[in-house]
Formats: structure tokens, sequence, C-alpha cells
């Protein structure tokens, strides 16, 4: 086999498999792996289930530090707040359909 061919082989083989690996990174980012996130959870065990964040930010004040991470999967977003590393909100958001405002009921049938 000529090295050109042999080389654009293993170019295309590598590709492929970037592409497999990049769309299975979104996938634990779903309704199901969501809703074993429970209250008081750990940021790792958090991770453990969601894998790493796509994007976090966090805040040390005395003896309270404040942390919020953000998840985004194929279509599904979901956000995290912790407090001193224990979780104590979550969020899943698809494109389209509105957050409920704190307080409101989800609109059913949406």
């Amino acid at each position: 086999m000529k090295p050109q061919r042999l080389l654009f082989k293993a170019a295309a083989v590598a590709m492929i498999l970037f592409f497999c690996l990049l769309a299975c990174s979104g996938a634990k980012i779903n309704q199901e792996n969501f809703d074993k996130i429970r209250t008081g959870m750990t940021m790792a065990e958090v991770k453990a289930i969601l894998g790493e964040p796509t994007d976090s930010s966090s805040i040390d004040v005395a003896i309270i530090s404040g942390a919020t991470a953000t998840w985004k999967g194929e279509g599904v977003t979901i956000n995290i707040q912790f407090m001193n590393d224990k979780v104590i909100a979550k969020e899943f958001l698809k494109p389209g359909k509105e957050a409920p405002n704190p307080g409101q009921e989800p609109k059913h049938g949406a």
C-alpha cells in the first residue's frame, strides 16, 4: 500500500474516532441523569454522574462558599447551584421551553 493512502486511511479513522468521542461527551447530559442529582450531593458526586461541567463559577465569603455549574448537551442545559460543596438547587432546560419563575409551577402540556 502506498504511504499516502495509508496516511489518508489513518487520518480518516482518527477523525471518525474524534467525532464519536465528541458525540458521546454530551450523552450524560439528559433527563435521566438529571433526575439522579439530589439535594445535598457533593460536586464530586454530580461530576461522577454528569462529567465535567461545561462552565462553572464560584465565590468564597468567610466560611461560606457558593458555586454554579452548567452542563450543556445536545439541546439540553443543566444548571446546578452548590453551597459549601453541596447541591442546593438544580434546573433542566430545553430550547423553546421557558424556565418557571421561582415559586411558579411549570406549565404542563407545553
